[in-house]
């Protein structure tokens, strides 16, 4: 997955750090000190480490075949050679992370090469990024139900929640007491700290999935000593002790493993997210809507965490094709619907008559016993599904 970056110019920090002494008046203001602490901002702190090492990595490849200086044919070739060791996702995310590095200590900037990004992008045809399985809405009420409350109330209640705000590993680890606002009828909770640092919240309004997660807070002991939402669970008792990413991250794949899953350990710590994109799609839930629900700006990248829907396929299938089983038959009746009688009889009920199993004919033939004896033309009935009724009126 490519690493979005802003790259800044190196001259424009400095040219505003020369601006901001000017107007200080200060002669001993050091622009070189402030302009250097203010570049070293622009990587981001915590995957900081991971763009120094990609930057000084293509330094000592570059030493190794001489090359002092750094052009687009020279980059090109870098990543060719790394190519044939590094899935194309990745490439992309050490290009993003050259781009940011080079600019800052060399001013260099990339996008002037017009080459890379079309190499980057067809070095991406054909290929198909491995992804986490799903749990399906079916899975998930399945776990909750059936699994015991002593050994998996834990992981009952972060399932709860990562499906609802469709949540990485790192903001169910970050979770606090404080981001959780119980309104009786509903819990509104704020996601702490996402990667895209976009603000988000989402609810929990379902009666069931509340009383989980009261039962596992009540269970919270007095002692503790962290504001984590999270702590470890065993035996229907909660411990003074944070749970961490790892274990967090294993939790799908231990909830796969109950519910007799193939190959568990697809499973990964990014299911909760896809699982929840892929509810939402398959709900009727736009673009749009499943970028605010999980902080996505890209649509793409939204799109890639939704999952094909078997059942949606053979929806569109039936609606392109639909098999003679789906194809409803108009009603060949002679239903002449006539005014109520003065007898004041009362008519029979059509509920009672046709049911929703009924075939074509069946049906028909329900509707002909109705022949003469419906009131005013109104038809009254219940337990009708997915039904289509055609009357040909005769006046």
């Amino acid at each position: 997955m490519s690493v979005a970056f802003q790259v800044f110019s190196v001259n424009s920090v400095k040219m505003d750090a020369s601006r901001l002494m000017e107007d200080s008046g200060d002669s001993e203001y050091d622009v070189e000190a402030v302009a250097n602490e203010a570049i070293a901002s622009i990587l981001p702190k915590k995957s900081r480490p991971q763009y120094e090492k990609a930057y000084t990595d293509f330094r000592h490849w570059c030493d190794s075949k001489k090359m002092s200086n750094t052009t687009e044919n020279v980059l090109l070739a870098y990543l060719e050679e790394k190519s044939k060791i590094l899935k194309p996702s990745t490439l992309w995310s050490l290009f993003s992370m050259l781009k940011a590095t080079l600019n800052i200590k060399e001013n260099i900037d990339v996008r002037k090469f017009p080459k890379i990004v079309p190499y980057l992008k067809n070095k991406n045809v054909g290929y198909r990024r491995k992804k986490s399985k799903v749990l399906t809405d079916k899975d998930i009420n399945e776990f909750l139900k059936e699994a015991d409350d002593d050994n998996f109330l834990l992981m009952k209640t972060i399932l709860i929640f990562g499906i609802a705000g469709a949540l990485r590993r790192d903001e169910l680890v970050k979770m606090k007491l404080s981001d959780v606002e119980d309104k009786g009828s509903i819990l509104i909770v704020k996601v702490p700290d996402s990667k895209t640092h976009s603000e988000r919240m989402f609810t929990v309004s379902n009666e069931d999935n509340i009383r989980f997660i009261r039962k596992y807070q009540s269970l919270r002991p007095s002692n503790a000593s962290s504001e984590r939402l999270f702590l470890k669970y065993a035996k229907g008792k909660c411990f003074n002790q944070n749970v961490g990413i790892n274990k967090i991250g294993e939790i799908p794949s231990l909830i796969a493993k109950c519910l007799k899953k193939e190959n568990p350990k697809e499973y990964t710590g990014h299911c909760f997210r896809r699982s929840s994109a892929t509810l939402l799609a398959n709900a009727g839930g736009d673009i749009t809507l499943i970028k605010r629900h999980g902080g996505w700006k890209s649509s793409n990248v939204a799109e890639g965490y939704i999952e094909d829907c078997i059942n949606n396929k053979i929806a569109i299938s039936n609606k392109i094709q639909p098999s003679a089983k789906t194809i409803s038959e108009p009603s060949t009746s002679t239903c002449n619907l006539k005014p109520l009688n003065k007898s004041g009889n009362k008519t029979d009920n059509i509920s009672n008559l046709v049911k929703p199993s009924m075939s074509a004919n069946s049906f028909n033939n329900g509707i002909s016993k109705l022949q003469g004896s419906l009131e005013s033309g109104i038809i009254s009935g219940s337990n009708f599904s997915a039904c289509n009724f055609n009357f040909y009126i005769s006046k």
